[in-house]
């Protein structure tokens, strides 16, 4: 079992407290989704409007009148998105506030998921952004900037998972002859 005392004055400032850093990006993570469960495709109204009209070359007001159905259909996607962020963060929240915190390995592997879901969120996006449209789309700057955090955090934090090992002093486990 570790010397929790002495653990934590061997601990940089970044090992110590990246678990609250991801902790903080889980909590954000969260009141995103839950805003766009609430507020579903007229989220393109204001905030993400650039991202709309980047992809579509429409406004969301447009999009409503061109085409309800579709409106409709991209309404359930934000919200159901949405969704998957909540519980996304409530998840990152637990692993982030018991296991990373404590510094299990396994945690620190699964961390690893957060700059691959915001690598793969920003990729699709570039993807389907033309920036013809009047702004950049909020999710690439979040997304960017939560991508450096997390890696540099897992980075910052290798050494609470991977700790050297300290040579054992010569005689002290060998068995007495």
């Amino acid at each position: 079992m570790k010397d929790s005392a002495a653990t934590k004055t061997k601990e940089t400032f970044f090992e110590r407290h990246a678990w609250k850093v991801f902790l903080g990006l889980s909590i954000i993570i969260t009141l995103f989704g839950l805003g766009d469960m609430l507020t579903g495709g007229s989220t393109f109204e204001s905030g993400e409007g650039p991202t709309l009209q980047g992809i579509s070359g429409m406004t969301w007001a447009q999009l409503e009148s061109a085409s309800p159905n579709a409106a409709t259909m991209i309404d359930y996607l934000v919200r159901a998105g949405g969704a998957h962020l909540f519980v996304l963060g409530l998840l990152s929240m637990v692993v982030a506030a018991t296991a990373f915190r404590r510094g299990e390995r396994w945690a620190w592997y699964a961390m690893w998921l957060w700059p691959l879901w915001l690598a793969l969120i920003i990729l699709v996006l570039l993807n389907a952004y033309k920036p013809t449209g009047p702004g950049i789309p909020p999710p690439l700057v979040s997304g960017s900037i939560f991508f450096i955090l997390s890696v540099l955090m897992l980075l910052l934090s290798y050494r609470k998972f991977f700790p050297k090992q300290q040579p054992r002093a010569r005689g002290a486990s060998e068995p007495a002859s």
